[in-house]
């Protein structure tokens, strides 16, 4: 086993290795720049571990568990979706659904602070998010940045302070000014990851879509595309597509199937073979 890597009890009690572990990441701010990848599928979390990103965060689905095992030695983080858990009992149930399931940490997005404190009690680490928060848009006006003037970056910061009360480890800062962010991040004891938000902050997170280039939507503007996936499905496709032809052809033509893709029997038995079926 590397180096790197510490050997941990998990949340759940289950025994192996980590890249970090909570207090790694406490103590590394202002000191080491992390990295963050949201993953959704098993081979985005087995390369983002193979590349040595620092943290992942992924959803809670039926596909956790082999994206779990895929990255298992990756710090994870998993989102407790608030809708389909509306009540704090809800919520909490989940929350320890997905611990057990493996996950390092939850990312309670937009919890109420009472919640958020509630599930503390028991000790189990979470990030928050503030700033752009696609569900709560229309509290900031729609679809921007926020924190450009200085009335907005008090807001931000006083949510950040209240978080920070519940017990949170992290905070994802979404599509805030900078400079904002820069002095917030001195002022706050939470490891602030910055989508969207520049530089400063002390992890840097992207999503898995945006940097393979093959995302569904619009390319926002604060991500970053190191590849192409799209234009690679679509000569995938078009291969897939093409192939599909080919068969169709040879099927009509009967090239296809060939002697080489078939099998004989041997001349005795096919002779032995039609004299029996006379008699049935």
């Amino acid at each position: 086993m590397q180096k790197k890597y510490k050997r941990v009890f998990s949340i759940n009690n289950d025994l192996g290795y980590r890249n970090y572990t909570v207090r790694d990441l406490i103590n590394l701010k202002g000191k080491k720049k992390l990295t963050q990848v949201r993953v959704t599928t098993v081979e985005e979390a087995a390369a983002a571990e193979e590349a040595g990103i620092d943290l992942l965060l992924t959803g809670p689905g039926k596909d956790f568990p082999n994206i779990r095992k895929a990255a298992s030695k990756t710090f994870m983080t998993v989102g407790v979706p608030f809708i389909e858990n509306p009540s704090k009992r809800e919520a909490t149930k989940k929350a320890f659904e997905i611990i057990e399931a493996g996950a390092d940490s939850l990312m309670c997005q937009s919890w109420n602070l009472e919640w958020m404190a509630h599930l503390s009690k028991f000790r189990i680490p979470f990030q928050s998010h503030v700033g752009f928060i696609p569900r709560r848009t229309t509290w900031i006006g729609g679809i921007r940045s926020f924190g450009k003037t200085a009335n907005e970056a008090a807001e931000l910061f006083r949510d950040i302070k209240d978080i920070e009360k519940t017990g949170a480890w992290g905070i994802e800062v979404e599509l805030v000014p900078e400079n904002i962010l820069e002095v917030i991040t001195k002022h706050t004891s939470l490891v602030t990851i910055s989508i969207g938000s520049g530089i400063a902050a002390d992890a840097q997170f992207l999503f898995a879509e945006d940097i393979l280039g093959q995302s569904k939507i619009s390319f926002p503007r604060h991500a970053k595309k190191y590849k192409d996936f799209n234009k690679i499905y679509e000569k995938l496709q078009k291969d897939r597509i093409d192939a599909f032809k080919e068969y169709q052809k040879d099927v009509v033509s009967k090239k296809f199937p060939s002697k080489n893709n078939v099998v004989y029997a041997e001349k005795k038995e096919l002779e032995k073979f039609k004299k029996l079926i006379k008699k049935i």
